[in-house]
């Protein structure tokens, strides 16, 4: 009778190990997938934020917006200020002006929409990194919104011309 309580304690180690196992793996996959998740969600609120200051901050702006610290602050930690642009576009969605060189005052008058864009994104995960991979790519996340000021600022009723926010 001893001997067969015995085997019985062996046997019940065994399951606990091989349970334990599967549940751990479990636990820290639901970890890394709730990482990936909110990376995920930060990307899209990084573009969406830095599509509405592109909105109302002046152009030439545009390319100091991705590395600012309200942007970077609320980033995924493999970001970097080289994977967001900004494009001005058209009412047709073609491109006007990326940040680059000089625009007219045509030019100017045609833009219609901006569009924040994170390009080249991988996310990196690190509990379950052999089941899972090192890296994983992520598609471009982009927002888009109307014009609006672009940093141009219209004089109040009096004619005294209103300051426009700082982007910088």
């Amino acid at each position: 009778m001893i001997f067969n309580m015995k085997k019985q304690n062996g046997i019940s180690v065994i399951e606990f190990s091989i349970v334990s196992t599967v549940l751990l793996i479990c636990l820290f996959g639901v970890l890394e997938l709730s990482k990936f998740v909110f990376s995920l969600q930060m990307l899209n609120e990084m573009t969406r934020k830095a599509a509405r200051m592109a909105t109302v901050c002046e152009i030439d702006q545009g390319s100091v917006i991705p590395g600012l610290n309200s942007i970077i602050s609320i980033a995924p930690t493999d970001y970097e200020p080289s994977m967001l642009k900004i494009d001005y576009l058209d009412d047709t969605g073609v491109t006007i002006y990326s940040g680059t060189g000089t625009i007219t005052n045509e030019d100017f008058l045609e833009i219609k929409f901006v569009r924040a864009k994170v390009e080249n994104f991988s996310f990196g995960f690190t509990l379950l990194s052999s089941l899972l991979g090192d890296n994983v790519g992520i598609p471009a996340f982009e927002t888009i919104l109307p014009s609006e000021s672009l940093g141009i600022y219209r004089p109040d009723g009096d004619g005294n011309e209103i300051a426009g926010p700082s982007c910088l």
